[in-house]
Parts: structure tokens; sequence; C-alpha cells
């Protein structure tokens, strides 16, 4: 009936709108153009580029990493991770971008996120693991979704990370 069809309609443009969030293909052009730009700035190292996000952030770090894997020497992530099982549309990655990462990458989560489960992440370090990607998985007891993203432990992993592959 009616109501029926606005709920689909509304689930449907709730989807849509979901999917240009996170690793949308767009937000994935986007970033890597933020490292094309860099090409104009000059003394950049292309060869020593990081890429790191949060949150949303996080999940089109997975994405750009695992669509140019020779364009960044090294990756982190707060909060992020791909889509579980059954998740077939939404603001993260897939398992099957996320099985194309190359590049060494960090993934750093608290276990009270109630935003992004840790789960999320959990699936992330089960591919990586799979794939034999470089990586480490870090989560971090009592911290949530936003404190992650802030906390000094995180932040020091982070820069030795970027240290050990390289890149100040």
């Amino acid at each position: 009936d009616a109501a029926d069809r606005v709920e689909i309609s509304d689930h449907a443009r709730f989807l849509a709108k979901r999917r240009a969030d996170g690793a949308s293909p767009a937000n994935v052009l986007r970033a890597h153009k933020t490292r094309d730009l860099l090409t104009c700035v000059g003394g950049v190292d292309l060869t020593r580029v990081a890429a790191h996000g949060h949150s949303m952030g996080a999940f089109v770090t997975t994405a750009l990493v695992a669509a140019y894997p020779n364009d960044f020497r090294v990756a982190s992530h707060t909060a992020g991770g791909v889509r579980l099982p059954g998740i077939i549309a939404g603001p993260a990655p897939s398992e099957a971008q996320a099985r194309a990462i190359r590049t060494p990458y960090q993934l750093h989560h608290g276990d009270e996120d109630v935003v992004v489960p840790v789960a999320q992440d959990q699936r992330l370090d089960a591919i990586l693991q799979s794939t034999a990607a470089p990586h480490e998985f870090h989560v971090y007891p009592g911290v949530d979704h936003t404190e992650v993203a802030q906390d000094p432990t995180v932040l020091a992993r982070i820069r030795a990370w970027y240290a050990a592959h390289q890149v100040p």
C-alpha cells in the first residue's frame, strides 16, 4: 500500500545519502585529488605521503589506500573499519575494497565506541591478516568514539608508525 511505498522510498533516500558519505567514490576521488595538489607545493616528497582519517574519514582512508596502493607510504585511522557481513550499503568500505590494501596500515578503536562498532575494525583486521598486508590493530579499553582520536597513546603510536615507515 501507499504507506509501504513511502517507507521504502524514505529508506532508499537514506541509503542514497549514506552512499555519499564516507567511502563513496566521490569522496575517494576528492581525497586523492588532495594528494595530487601536493605537487603544487614546493619541497613535497610524494613518495613519503601518509593518509589518516577518523570515523567517516577513516572509511575514506581505507577506500583511498585500497584504490591507490602506490600513492601512500603508510596509513592509519581511528574509529573505522569495513561493512559487517550482511550490510550491503552504507558509508563504510566493503570487504572487497579492503582486500586491495597493500599500504602499511595502523588501526585504532575504542572499545566503548557506540558510533562505529569495534567489530568493523575487527573485521578489517581479519581481512588484512588474510591478505598479509602489513598492519597493526590497537583496541583501547574504556575509550569512546571521540576520545580515541585525541588519546595521547594513540597519537604516539601513529607518530611511531609513520616514523618507522620514513614519513616525518
